[in-house]
């Protein structure tokens, strides 16, 4: 999230190659600027040492919240609203369905917040994911 603008990347399962790529695409939007990211703690993943090599190559500083207080990270307010416009009473059938349904919110989002531009809408483009059928 920044000045209002929300992205993300669908993974099947959070591993630290899939974080990696994601903070690798975050880094191409703001390749001159500095970062600071606002994460929890999630333990065995954002403590790992290769993670936080990875942090440090990268130049983007983690600003961790404290334990059990991820209300503190004001990314989770729009996740309520996310899942109410794309999740509340569906069934889908597959990944595919469901990425599609989120990408097609955001997008509405943009357009509605004239965010369009901003290089955050461009972090799904760089490589595409192929996701697994459960």
């Amino acid at each position: 999230m920044h000045r209002d603008c929300l992205s993300g990347i669908f993974r099947k399962r959070k591993r630290l190659p899939d974080l990696f790529d994601a903070f690798r695409r975050l880094r191409a939007c703001y390749p001159r600027k500095q970062l600071f990211v606002v994460m929890d703690n999630l333990h065995q993943t954002h403590d790992h040492p290769s993670f936080r090599r990875l942090l440090r190559k990268l130049r983007i500083h983690p600003v961790w919240t404290p334990t059990e207080s991820s209300w503190l990270n004001l990314i989770e307010a729009h996740f309520g609203v996310l899942k109410r416009f794309t999740l509340a009473n569906t069934d889908d059938l597959d990944h595919v369905v469901r990425r599609r349904r989120v990408y097609r919110y955001l997008r509405y989002r943009h357009i509605r917040l004239s965010n369009t531009s901003h290089p955050l809408n461009r972090i799904r483009s760089l490589r595409p994911v192929k996701l697994e059928q459960h």
